[in-house]
């Protein structure tokens, strides 16, 4: 007992509490006691539980909910629920603000994420999977240059999709997020003749799906990306020289 009063109050002390919390939660789903969008048990009843005081309990309670682990609903109480993404995002979108990444930065983290991603779906692609890729490309090619990024967006969250990694998914939501008016910005100022190239790419990334070949749908994902880096780098030096 001595013991565990002793942890409890290391973890206090170092302002980490919302890490016995987790466990806890953790206990809870594992046993069937809560799923996402579950109540989780009173302030009262996790400090009795954990053994915490009050002021510990709510601390660690509003780390949770800034993580998007947990959401406190007005008189309910607070929730199980999956909003890491939305913190994610926050931390990228001020992480360029403050200069720390850059947008080329995050083009390179997708074109990691899509590169794994295709690997995965290479082996495991069912046909309706592929037929609505196809189905995506088919809507790229005959969208306006308004509709361009959203047609654009659901190729690669489809794609990515298809690779069944639940990790994958919520990085390349967050990052499409935060690049959303960057490749808006994209979209409108390549030429018809850029945007058939970029057309091609995607194009290719189908192809080499169907016939599940891992090395060229790599190089035509790679060939995607250095065409988007390109795009960004000569629209930060078109700012240089504004400035």
């Amino acid at each position: 007992m001595n013991q565990i009063k002793e942890t409890v109050a290391n973890i206090e002390q170092n302002g980490k509490v919302y890490l016995l919390v987790i466990e806890h939660i953790k206990t809870l789903i594992q046993s069937g006691e809560i799923s996402f969008g579950g109540k989780l048990p009173s302030e009262r009843q996790l400090m009795m539980t954990l053994n915490l005081s009050r002021n510990s309990i709510r601390e660690a309670l509003r780390s949770l909910e800034n993580m998007g682990i947990i959401e406190s609903r007005h008189g309910q109480g607070n929730f199980l629920v999956n909003h890491m993404g939305k913190s994610l995002g926050s931390i990228f979108s001020l992480q360029l603000f403050m200069n720390q990444c850059s947008d080329i930065e995050i083009s390179q983290l997708r074109r990691s994420i899509e590169i794994g991603a295709y690997l995965l779906a290479v082996k495991q692609a069912q046909e309706t999977e592929i037929l609505a890729l196809a189905h995506s490309l088919d809507q790229m090619e005959c969208a306006s240059v308004e509709e361009r990024t959203k047609q654009d967006k659901n190729f690669h969250d489809t794609l990515i999709k298809i690779s069944g990694n639940r990790l994958f998914q919520l990085l390349n939501e967050t990052l499409s997020q935060l690049f959303e008016s960057t490749i808006q910005q994209l979209h409108a100022d390549v030429s018809p003749e850029e945007w058939q190239t970029l057309l091609s790419y995607h194009a290719h990334i189908y192809q080499f799906l169907v016939e599940r070949d891992e090395t060229a749908g790599t190089e035509a994902i790679i060939k995607h990306y250095d065409f988007i880096d390109q795009a960004l780098r000569q629209t930060d030096q078109a700012d240089c020289h504004k400035r």
